[in-house]
């Protein structure tokens, strides 16, 4: 978080907003995802038990932040001529594929969370 205020704030002050937006919000969603793993990991060392839903949110964050990343670096920046991307088609290509089975697995974990939160899973106690 320190850092990715760090970032912001030297993007502002030298009016390079633009060009730090990509790392800016890189940092921001790493920092949540850390969260995320750690509010996790101390809900499962209280409850003796580990709790799916945030694994799958962990997941659709990391998703989404791929995808974002993805289509930043594809954006033309500034420099270029008319949006030409900067490498050839192949680069295009390989990133829109990227992008197809992101899209997918984004779909299957909101799906995967939609049904967790329909159908809860009850914890059964392990008789010994």
């Amino acid at each position: 978080m320190v850092s990715a205020a760090r970032l912001l704030w030297e993007a502002v002050s030298h009016s390079s907003i633009a060009a730090q937006t990509l790392r800016v919000l890189d940092e921001l969603l790493v920092a949540l995802m850390l969260v995320e793993i750690l509010d996790n990991v101390r809900i499962s060392i209280r409850s003796h038990v580990l709790v799916t839903e945030p694994v799958l949110v962990i997941g659709l964050i990391a998703s989404i932040r791929r995808m974002l990343v993805i289509s930043l670096e594809l954006a033309p920046s500034p420099n270029q001529a008319h949006g030409r991307l900067r490498a050839g088609a192949g680069f295009f290509r390989a990133s829109m594929i990227e992008l197809g089975q992101l899209g997918l697995l984004v779909l299957a974990l909101v799906f995967s969370i939609a049904l967790l939160r329909r159908y809860p899973i009850v914890a059964r106690e392990v008789q010994a």
